[in-house]
Parts: C-alpha cells; structure tokens; sequence
C-alpha cells in the first residue's frame, strides 16, 4: 500500500516502503503528509498539481488541520509554513473519520508515476480509547477501473520493483537475449489468422516465463520477436546474469519445439550477448512502462540473434566467459572446449558484418 503515518498534528512519521519508491527521495524531515497542501500550492514538489486539485484538497483537509493545530501551538507555523496567515483565519471544522480526496494529476505527473490522470487519497483519522486524536493514516491508489487491474495482477511483482529500481537511466552491465521465430512468413501464410496468433501469444507466454524464472527482465516484443535483460545486481554477479540468460534461452527453444503440438516444429532462434557499456533505465509512456537499454551491444546482440539460424542459441564469447565453474557445471558447459566462429563467417548480412562482424559465437 502507497501510503504514510501521520501524529496528531498532521505531520508524517512514517512512510510505507512503496511509498518511498513512489517517492525515492522522501525525507521525513521536510516531507509534510497531509501540509503537502502547502508544499503542492507553493509547488515544490517535483510535479504539477492542476490548480483546482490544490484548492479541493485545501477544502477537504486545511479546516481539518486548523482543527488540530490552533494558532496558539508552538508546531503551528511549521506545520502550515507559508500558508499559516490564511491558515490562522481558517474557520476550524470537526474532521470526519474518513477523508476521501479525488486528485487530477498533470500530464508530467501522469506519465512520470504511470497512472493515468487521478489519484484517489483516503485519511483516516485515529483516536485512542478515551476519543483523543492520535494520528491519521493516508492511503493513495490510482484510480483505475477494475478490468485495468485485474490485468495489471497478472504481472510478476518482482520483476515491477526491478523495473522500479532502474527508473533512472545509468550505466548498467547486463546479459542480453534476442529471440525470433525462424520462418515466421512462411508459418503466418500456412496458418490461419486467428491460429497465428495464438501462436505468437503463446511464444509471448513462454519468452516471458522464462526470462522472469531467471530473474531477468522482459524487453520489447515486435511482432514474433523478443528481448530481454539480465542486469547485474551486485558484486560478482556477472556469472549470474549470463546463467540466467542461457538457461532462459534454452526454455524458449525448448518450449516453443511443441507450441503447434505434433503439425509443425516451431523453430526460435536466439541471440546472446553481454553489454559491459549499456546505459539502462526505465522508460513509460501513456501506454506502456518498460526497461530499456542503449549501446552498441545491443546492436551487436541483435545481429547475433540474426545469424542463428534454424532455431539455434549462438552465444557471444564475451557473454560466455562471465560464467563461473559452478554456473557453467550446472549449464554443462565444458568452456575449455568450447569453439567459436567469427559472426561473418555464419552467412552474415550487410549489417551483421557491419555491427558484428568480428564477434565470436558459439552454439550452445
């Protein structure tokens, strides 16, 4: 739950962890709870609040405070700041027990916390045995209908607070995967529409799976093809991130061989990669939220994918010699045997050998 404690005199004393992801740089020392009306009608906060939202949510909630807070409190002028003039002539009211403010959000707000247009904020006033005021508690939650919801639950939780943790872009080392389905023409012309694309739905089914059962990140899906990351997380962690990207590519070739049952073999071809320089982050739209990541390797990777043919899994020796012996035991990998082929050598484009045409590859 998105959401805060606040004492008795409307001043926040706790935020919930998701809160504080919402909000990456809250600090309890100057972050307000419920007197965020002074700050958003100064707007000092790092987003636009409309003008009519800031002045609903004065309405609902400064009589309230006023209520708790008399002029003649030595925490009153902190507590209102700037507003304490008009806060002092403030007619006081009795809060009810429930505070329910619906807020529009700006388009930069929108798009910067992926919810499109309004928040609904609940106060909920706390009161000891003996009926004195002891605090309030704020929740926040978008205001989406509940067929929205239903389908954002399908979502994998971990992967969402992943994608939290590269919302801003940095420099980032990870393994990448690159799939595509061999003879996706071919297969589109003998199928019936509505056949392929249940196809393509379930190929999207399974990359997705896998990738997230190895802790990696789900990248952009065109049409029959895929991509992901497996970002390093941590110190020695390279050997991990390329473990979860050949384990995961492997499960999509594996999987996908029965997708048409005992008709068609469904080939994918897999490309794999490791990007030492990519800058990642976390890209939203109105949309869609997604992680990206920018480099030449990403490039390089993509050519790899293309060159991998017949529905094989062609690895980079930069990515393979990130594994450790107990990863490459477990993927019975014999790396000292291990032969790789220059990208031009394997029927290469134009741009294959223009990207990567020296990288060596190795079937794997």
């Amino acid at each position: 739950m998105v959401g805060s404690v606040l004492d008795h005199k409307w001043r926040t004393i706790f935020l919930s962890t998701e809160q504080v992801a919402v909000f990456p740089d809250a600090d309890l020392s100057t972050w307000l709870g419920v007197s965020q009306i002074v700050q958003t009608l100064e707007r000092r906060l790092p987003f636009v609040v409309p003008v009519q939202t800031r002045l609903r949510w004065w309405e609902a909630l400064g009589p309230a405070i006023r209520h708790d807070v008399s002029p003649d409190d030595p925490d009153f002028e902190a507590v209102f700041g700037p507003m304490a003039d008009i806060a002092r002539d403030l007619e006081p009211r009795t809060p009810d027990w429930a505070v329910v403010v619906e807020r529009e959000l700006a388009d930069d707000e929108a798009r910067s916390l992926i919810w499109h247009g309004r928040l609904t904020d609940v106060y909920l006033r706390v009161v000891a045995p003996d009926g004195a005021h002891v605090g309030t508690l704020h929740f926040f939650r978008p205001t989406l209908g509940d067929v929205v919801s239903a389908r954002l639950s399908r979502g994998h939780a971990p992967m969402y607070e992943r994608m939290l943790e590269l919302r801003d872009p940095a420099r980032r080392q990870a393994a990448i995967l690159f799939a595509d389905l061999e003879a996706s023409s071919e297969l589109s012309r003998c199928l019936s529409s509505r056949a392929y694309f249940a196809l393509i739905r379930s190929l999207t089914d399974l990359v997705d799976a896998a990738v997230i059962a190895n802790g990696g990140l789900i990248g952009k899906h065109a049409g029959d093809g895929a991509s992901a990351l497996f970002v390093v997380d941590g110190v020695d962690a390279e050997s991990a991130a390329a473990h979860g990207a050949i384990d995961a590519a492997r499960r999509i070739r594996d999987g996908a061989a029965g997708l048409l049952g005992d008709t068609t073999e469904v080939l994918v071809n897999v490309g794999l990669h490791w990007g030492a320089t990519l800058t990642i982050g976390q890209v939203s739209s109105y949309g869609r939220l997604e992680v990206t990541a920018l480099g030449d390797e990403m490039n390089e990777a993509a050519r790899i994918e293309a060159v991998a043919t017949n529905g094989r899994i062609l690895a980079s020796k930069d990515l393979l010699e990130r594994l450790g012996p107990e990863d490459a035991d477990a993927l019975e990998l014999e790396l000292a045997h291990v032969h790789f082929t220059a990208v031009r050598s394997l029927g290469a484009d134009f741009k294959a050998l223009r990207d990567a045409g020296s990288i060596a590859v190795a079937e794997i």
